[in-house]
C-alpha cells in the first residue's frame, strides 16, 4: 500500500485556524477520572522486596482532570467553550475533579454524581523522568439504567448548541453500548461531527465523523502486527472498512499519524504520514486527549483532516515535553509553529 508524506501546511494558515478557536462550542461525552501524580526521589531499594523506595516531595498529588475530562480541559484552554458530559462519584475525588474544572472555567453541570459508584482515579508514581508505578482506583461496570437515562437527558439538550461532539471512550462504563448508540445516531441525525477515540472494539459500526485510535488499540482490533509502516497501513485500511467513519486517524507515538480519508481510499490514493515535531519528550500522560480535542477543534475551526493533523502533532509536542497530564494554550501551539517554521517561508 501506497503512502506519502502529507505537505506541510503553510504557518499563515495554521496561524489562521488558531485564531478561530476561541469560543467555539463542542460537547465531550465519555469516561471522566482524576490523576494524581506522587514525584520523588529514588535512593535505595526496599529491604522487604526488590522494588524501588520513592521519597516523595508531594503526598496528596496535584489533581489533574483526565479521560474525557482532560479532552475537556484542553479544549478550554486552547479557547474554545466546551461542555463535559459524564459520571463521578459522591466521594472526595469527585468533589476534587469538580473543583479543579471549575477552576479552568469549565462548566460542569453535565456531571453526573452517581452515589452507587466512585470517581475514577489514576496516581502516578515517578521519580525525575521515570515512571515507577500506577495504582488505579476504578469501577468498570456500565452504567445503571437510570444513570444512562440521566446523561442522556442532560445531553440530548445542548445537543442543538454544540459545533461537534467528541466521544472519549476509556471503557470504565460510562459509554455503554446503548449510551454511544443514541448519541451517535442523534448526531447524525442532526448532521452534527463526531469525533471518537475507541478503547475497546465495537461489533457494530460506528457512526462517526473521525475515528482516532492508537497503534496499540489499531493492533489488538486487526489482531496485526502493526510496528512497520506497511502493516500499519493495512491495519487503518481494515479499520476503516470495519468502522462507519470519513476519517481515521491512527497515531504511532514517535513515528507521528497516519490519516485515512475514506474517500481518497476508496479513489486508489496513497495513505498521508504526519510526522512528529521534534520535543523532548518528558511525560506522555494524556497526550492522545490532546490529539482528540485539537482534532476536533481544528475541523469545527474550518480545518482540513492535513491541517487538523498538523495542528495536533504541534499540540501533542507540546505537552509531552510538559510534566503530568498538561494543556495547550493557543500560545503554546503559536511558539511551536515558529519554533518549527524558523528558517522557512512562513507563507
Amino acid at each position: 500500500m501506497k503512502a506519502e508524506a502529507v505537505p506541510r501546511v503553510s504557518h499563515r494558515r495554521l496561524r489562521q485556524l488558531i485564531g478561530r478557536f476561541r469560543g467555539k462550542k463542542l460537547a465531550v461525552v465519555g469516561d471522566v477520572m482524576l490523576d494524581r501524580f506522587l514525584r520523588g526521589r529514588v535512593t535505595r531499594l526496599s529491604p522487604e522486596a526488590p522494588v524501588p523506595v520513592v521519597e516523595v516531595d508531594d503526598l496528596e498529588g496535584s489533581p489533574h482532570p483526565g479521560g474525557a475530562a482532560n479532552v475537556v480541559a484542553n479544549l478550554a484552554a486552547l479557547g474554545a467553550t466546551p461542555t463535559l458530559f459524564g459520571v463521578i462519584g459522591r466521594d472526595a475525588a469527585g468533589r476534587a475533579l469538580e473543583e479543579e474544572l471549575r477552576r479552568q472555567r469549565v462548566p460542569t453541570s453535565g456531571l453526573i454524581a452517581d452515589p452507587t459508584r466512585h470517581t475514577t482515579v489514576k496516581v502516578r508514581i515517578s521519580s525525575g523522568h521515570l515512571h515507577i508505578a500506577r495504582v488505579d482506583w476504578e469501577q468498570r461496570t456500565p452504567l445503571s439504567k437510570a444513570a444512562q437515562t440521566k446523561l442522556l437527558e442532560r445531553f440530548q439538550r445542548v445537543l442543538g448548541r454544540v459545533g461537534a461532539v467528541v466521544v472519549s471512550d476509556y471503557d470504565k462504563g460510562t459509554l455503554t453500548d446503548h449510551v454511544l448508540k443514541v448519541i451517535l445516531n442523534s448526531c447524525r441525525a442532526r448532521g452534527i461531527p463526531v469525533f471518537v477515540d475507541l478503547k475497546r472494539w465495537r461489533a457494530w459500526e460506528i457512526p462517526a465523523t473521525l475515528v482516532l485510535v492508537n497503534e496499540r488499540r489499531a493492533a489488538e482490533m486487526t489482531h496485526r502486527d502493526v510496528r512497520n509502516r506497511e502493516t500499519a497501513h493495512a491495519a487503518g485500511h481494515q479499520l476503516l472498512e470495519a468502522l462507519d467513519c470519513e476519517y481515521l486517524v491512527m497515531t504511532r507515538g514517535p513515528e507521528g499519524m497516519m490519516l485515512f480519508d475514506r474517500r481518497e481510499v476508496q479513489d486508489g490514493a496513497p495513505i498521508r504520514d504526519v510526522k512528529s515535531r521534534p520535543w523532548e519528550v518528558f511525560d506522555v500522560t494524556g497526550a492522545g486527549d490532546t490529539v482528540l480535542a485539537t482534532l476536533a477543534l481544528g475541523f469545527v475551526a474550518g480545518a482540513t483532516l492535513a491541517e487538523a493533523a498538523e495542528l495536533a502533532t504541534h499540540a501533542a509536542g507540546v505537552v509531552v515535553s510538559k510534566p503530568g497530564t498538561a494543556t495547550c494554550s493557543p500560545n503554546d501551539l503559536l511558539e511551536s509553529l515558529r519554533r518549527n517554521y524558523s528558517g522557512r517561508a512562513q507563507r
